[in-house]
């Protein structure tokens, strides 16, 4: 067992009309720059104060960064708009934008509620809404063989499934069967459809590892920084003080600090995962998650998956026990940063399973890095975290498991008296 952790659009640009303007408009930027580092740089002393009552951050790496953000050119103002590379996209992509003259509290709540069911499957003579908790709306489809789904052809993605089949963790990832191209052209990777062998199942979707995305694209972001006002909305959305004062007055915030601020309200960079979304067997789906970030929440949200299904917690305590095992023997894990990659956790009446799914961000590691998925991570180190993730999960079902188990009443048994 592994090692316990120690508890294509170009965007498009608006200047200030005139020169007053503009330098009126920078000197509020260069100002706001120096205030979202101001913030940021409280917003982790907060987190290690925290920290000293459970919350401790097991990545560094966002302090460094914020750190780094300190250095960044601000010489005028520029809005970017959203592109299809945005970090943001998959981890917001359940976000819609909210109605005309809608306040953003009542469209939350009605987005909370809304079912995510892309399509209905149809296997082993019974017919269920196949689920999507995570990623972009419209990746997924129903595969043209009984049994299994397609999801848009990812290269790297790819890749890793390729490898994966040859590897000791292939029973814990989707089969891949190969890939093919839809009547309108697109190229779909072909997988096994997790739920088939499930009856109306519970689904959660757990994202692993203490940071979601690479570390290249934290560079990529910081070169040329924008305002961007679709990521302001979705801060106020879901948390309206997030954003500083300046921020407000600008409604507009920079990717970086957009990025950061994401990743450390929630579980990720304490725990070394987050939960993504939780569909539960009534049909009912809820993904209102993004700020569940201490212990205590995480272990109430997993009681309301397990709810009334008592049998699950030791399937999924020993499933996670042989996975992360079966990690430690992986050439796959030891020479991949497994970045973005979610555990899948599926249970009905009967079963329980966890598989690895989502592998688009996961890249073999330079050929002079070595990581042991377990140190905290620090910019350039490349670690991932992902078994203080698998670590924890198994550390919190464990304590479920002893709280919800049986108590065992030890009764002295007194051997009889011998005959005379």
């Amino acid at each position: 067992m592994g090692p316990r952790p120690a508890k294509g659009r170009s965007s498009r640009m608006r200047r200030a009309s005139s020169p007053a303007a503009g330098s009126a408009t920078a000197s509020a930027a260069a100002a706001l720059i120096l205030q979202t580092n101001a913030t940021s740089t409280t917003t982790m002393t907060t987190c290690s104060t925290v920290g000293r009552t459970g919350l401790t951050s097991v990545a560094p790496g966002y302090e460094q960064y914020q750190k780094s953000l300190l250095e960044v050119p601000w010489p005028h103002a520029e809005y970017g708009e959203a592109s299809s590379d945005d970090l943001s996209s998959e981890w917001d992509s359940d976000v819609p934008e909210p109605p005309p003259n809608s306040k953003h509290s009542g469209w939350r709540k009605l987005r909370n509620i809304v079912q995510w069911t892309p399509f209905f499957q149809t296997y082993k003579k019974q017919r269920y809404p196949w689920v999507q908790l995570a990623g972009h709306q419209g990746n997924f489809k129903a595969g043209p063989e009984p049994g299994t789904i397609l999801k848009k052809l990812c290269p790297k993605e790819q890749l890793c499934f390729q490898v994966l089949m040859k590897d000791a963790l292939r029973p814990f990832v989707p089969e891949y069967k190969g890939h093919l191209t839809t009547d309108d052209g697109d190229l779909y990777l072909q997988l096994e459809d997790l739920l088939g062998d499930f009856t109306s199942p519970c689904v959660m979707d757990c994202k692993i590892g203490v940071r979601t995305y690479l570390e290249e694209e934290l560079a990529k972001a910081k070169e040329k920084p924008k305002l961007r006002k679709d990521m302001y909305e979705k801060m106020i959305q879901i948390d309206p003080n997030a954003p500083s004062e300046e921020e407000h007055r600008l409604k507009g915030v920079t990717k970086p600090r957009y990025m950061v601020w994401r990743e450390t309200i929630s579980s990720t960079a304490t725990l070394g995962f987050r939960i993504e979304g939780i569909k539960k067997s009534d049909g009912k789906s809820s993904k209102d998650f993004k700020t569940t970030k201490n212990r205590d929440q995480v272990i109430e949200a997993f009681r309301d998956f397990v709810a009334g299904f008592p049998h699950v917690i030791p399937k999924y305590i020993a499933r996670l026990r042989v996975i992360r095992d079966m990690l430690m023997e992986s050439k796959f894990f030891t020479t991949h940063e497994v970045i973005g990659s979610s555990l899948l956790f599926v249970h009905d009446s009967k079963n329980a399973n966890i598989w690895l799914i989502d592998f688009a961000k996961t890249l073999i590691l330079p050929p002079d890095i070595r990581i042991n998925h377990t140190s905290e991570w620090v910019v350039g180190n490349h670690e991932d975290g992902y078994l203080i993730g698998i670590n924890n999960l198994l550390d919190i079902f464990t304590e479920m498991n002893a709280a919800t188990a049986f108590p065992v009443t030890l009764i002295e048994v007194t051997a009889p008296s011998e005959v005379a």
